[in-house]
């Protein structure tokens, strides 16, 4: 019977830590700037602005990476604790993929920012770099 009441007790935690890091974290929602700092193959240095905006819909995380006309691109987001990756994808000139791994530390996102490229002849060479980006406050998220 001890046994029994053991492993009951035992799948009850797995579910709950399953339950839990499957809750989006409200901490990461907002609009967040800040910028990458990226070198590309070529060792040409950038300072890239960004802007993305992170929301919770039905209970999902979602992104934008918003631009400077302020028309954002949907960003796939999955989060596991404190750290989340961002995915996007911009179709113009052969397309371009675009990826943000960051982690929440100390109220910032930290971590990295890289584009890579699939028309070689067009764009020769993919970038890469850190970031940092802090929440603006005061800011209503686009509805």
């Amino acid at each position: 019977m001890m046994k029994f009441a053991s492993t009951i007790l035992s799948l009850a935690l797995v579910l709950a830590s399953v339950s839990h890091a499957q809750t989006p974290d409200p901490d990461l929602t907002g609009r967040w700037i800040g910028a990458a700092d990226t070198t590309d193959e070529g060792g040409t240095k950038r300072q890239e602005k960004q802007t993305i905006e992170i929301r919770i819909e039905d209970g999902k995380l979602t992104a934008v990476s918003v631009g400077r006309t302020g028309k954002g691109v949907p960003l796939q987001a999955l989060q596991a604790g404190s750290k989340i990756n961002l995915y996007g994808y911009l179709t113009l000139d052969g397309g371009e993929h675009l990826r943000w791994k960051l982690e929440l530390k100390d109220g910032k996102l930290v971590g990295s920012f890289s584009a890579q490229h699939n028309s070689p002849l067009k764009w020769v060479y993919d970038r890469v770099g850190a970031m940092t980006m802090t929440k603006e406050t005061g800011v209503i998220l686009r509805q």
